[in-house]
């Protein structure tokens, strides 16, 4: 199994060395090859996986990492100068001093650098999987792009370098390890989000640079304390075995301030929003399966340490708020890749929430929103790329009644929208696990409870209405098209299509070995207890959640009718008229209701701030 293990970090790194030299033709067949590969590798890992796996490295590694780290913080540096940006300059600074103390406190030998166990396995099925079908796609689309053909090698190449460090990040044990490949992961952001090299990409590059180093800082501070307060080493396991002791909570709040930034939430949603200036394959590979999906993933790593903690409490609230906030701010959107980014941040709050209450219904929860989230944002944000490169379309406005010019791009849109929002969906099953949960906790916690199930479900209700909105305008026509002519997109664009819809549909046809086999092991071994699972007639019961299936497969049969209705048939030499026209015919057009949240945005972002200070201040009290 270790050798498997490691291939999933090497063979990355080396066809990201390779992909710079080899000619164009070769270099296809690699990445097509390569992403097969890693995908399978994955899943070999996460079927044999027995128990958890600890494992070191050599000593002269350990120094390497810590070389790695200067010369990584001293290129931060060089770009703060090059670049004029105090804030980065400011974080260097705060980080360089703090590694150079760290490493004087640090022993001298480490152990258990890594730990490889299912929560990392099930992260490698979807970082490998999804980072693969994004890397084919890419492969198109690059190729459009108007740059050199070594400017084109190099964004391939820095796509399978950042799969290699994904799949590093998520089996970190040693926090100064985990660090490295944190902002190692800061670093491919800062350089896909500016790939253009003009004014906007550069400047929104610096600003999802600077912001991601305040999470890196946040975990240089982490493990300071776990050291000062003599609880050994700095590492995951180390501080899950110290859950107890008393001054625990600070590095547990510094390491849940990193994954919030992480994962984009307010103040600091401002880095995930000016990614969509990037090419398109670099949003779908920060938004669905990779970079943001680190921010839950600290937070189930925790979830044992954190669970009814004054920390979780605040986690939970300040996610709550997010989730609405985020919501509201996509339904004043336009811009599809905006609309999208914005859904995005509302669904990451909604999985760290789950994976903040700690319950073994809501890691299941947080687990269904995280695999099943990466593969419909993934599908959406490719066929924003098709939008643009085939269609020319970038304004959700500008689709109105694209059903007619573009029906299959509309069927798989509508497809990705009903994915995140309708039975029998997996982001359905999440959200309604995460609902019935919340009730739960309204007992323990009256207040909290109550806030949080009306920031639930006013957020759902917001977001519903924003996917109606999107999913009206495709659906919209004239009438004045009867024949159906599925528009030609290329191989790989629609070969990559057509593998996405048909994983979500099998993973809803098998939705209820996934829970069994998939989700109820990954969170068992996290939160170190079993989860129930039992079929009891038509109902599956998980813990004390009851899942019945009869809606679901009732949903499963009519979505397709609905589906089909609403694209393809078509109601020959009909008239649209609106009432109290007396019949006259009117050109009809389906529009959209846009509204400016400009005004609220600086509340947003201030009690984001307030939630934010109230992390650290609820651990230190």
């Amino acid at each position: 199994m270790y050798p498997l293990i490691t291939s999933l970090f090497l063979v990355p790194v080396i066809v990201s060395g390779l992909l710079l030299i080899l000619p164009k033709t070769v270099a296809r067949i690699l990445v097509i090859t390569s992403s097969l590969v890693l995908a399978a590798l994955s899943l070999y890992v996460f079927i044999n996986l027995d128990g958890v796996l600890y494992f070191g490295v050599p000593h002269y590694v350990n120094d390497l990492v810590a070389v790695a780290d200067i010369v990584l913080l001293v290129y931060f540096g060089w770009i703060a100068l090059r670049r004029r940006s105090w804030l980065v300059g400011l974080m260097t600074v705060l980080q360089f001093g703090g590694l150079l103390y760290l490493l004087k406190i640090l022993p001298a030998d480490h152990s258990l650098q890594f730990m490889v166990d299912k929560l990392s396995a099930f992260m490698f099925l979807l970082i490998n999987v999804i980072s693969g079908i994004i890397a084919i796609y890419s492969l198109r689309y690059i190729d459009e792009e108007h740059c050199s053909s070594f400017r084109k090698k190099h964004f391939l190449s820095i796509l399978f370098w950042f799969i290699a460090v994904m799949n590093l990040v998520v089996s970190s044990n040693n926090l100064e390890y985990f660090f490295l490949f944190f902002e190692l992961t800061t670093l491919a952001s800062f350089l896909l989000i500016g790939f253009r090299k003009d004014e906007l990409s550069v400047k929104n590059a610096l600003t999802a640079l600077w912001m991601n180093q305040v999470g890196g800082v946040a975990i240089l501070a982490a493990i300071f304390f776990i050291i000062y307060n003599g609880y050994g080493e700095a590492t995951f396991s180390n501080l899950l075995a110290h859950a107890s002791a008393s001054g625990i909570l600070l590095p547990l709040a510094l390491l849940s301030v990193a994954a919030l930034i992480k994962g984009a939430q307010l103040p600091f949603s401002k880095w995930l929003l000016g990614a969509m200036v990037a090419p398109t394959p670099v949003s779908a590979l920060l938004h669905s399966s990779t970079m943001v999906k680190i921010a839950p993933f600290i937070i189930l790593r925790l979830s044992p340490a954190l669970k009814d903690t004054p920390v979780a409490t605040v986690v939970i609230a300040l996610t709550g708020f997010v989730f609405v906030a985020a919501a509201i701010s996509a339904l004043s959107q336009d811009n599809f890749k905006r609309i999208l980014a914005y859904s995005t941040i509302a669904l990451l709050a909604l999985m760290i929430m789950m994976a903040a209450v700690g319950t073994p219904v809501t890691i299941v929860a947080a687990l269904v929103l995280i695999l099943f989230h990466g593969m419909s944002k993934c599908l959406l944000f490719l066929n924003a790329g098709i939008l643009e490169r085939v269609f020319h379309l970038k304004q959700s406005s500008d689709m109105d009644r694209l059903g007619e010019s573009g029906p299959f791009t509309s069927l798989v849109i509508t497809i990705g929208f009903m994915s995140l929002l309708l039975p029998p969906f997996g982001a359905f099953i999440g959200k309604w696990l995460s609902i019935e949960t919340l009730g739960a906790l309204a007992t323990d916690k009256k207040l909290l409870g109550a806030l949080v199930i009306v920031a639930v479900a006013g957020g759902g209700a917001v977001l519903s209405l924003l996917y109606f909105k999107v999913m009206g305008l495709l659906i919209a026509r004239t009438g004045d098209h009867d024949k159906i002519r599925f528009e030609k997109t290329g191989l790989v664009y629609a070969g990559t299509m057509y593998v996405l819809l048909g994983l979500i549909i099998l993973s809803v046809l098998g939705l209820p070995l996934l829970l069994t086999g998939y989700f109820v092991p990954v969170a068992s071994q996290t939160l170190g207890m079993p989860v129930a699972v039992v079929m009891d007639g038509w109902n599956m019961h998980i813990g004390a959640m009851k899942l019945p299936m009869v809606p679901l497969l009732i949903a499963l049969f009519l979505l397709p009718v609905t589906i089909i209705t609403a694209l393809f048939i078509r109601f020959k030499n009909v008239d649209r008229v609106k009432e109290y026209m007396c019949g006259e015919k009117i050109n009809y057009s389906f529009s959209s209701f846009y509204f400016s949240t400009d005004r609220a945005t600086p509340y947003f972002t201030t009690t984001g701030i307030l939630f934010f200070v109230a992390l650290i201040v609820a651990a230190l009290i």
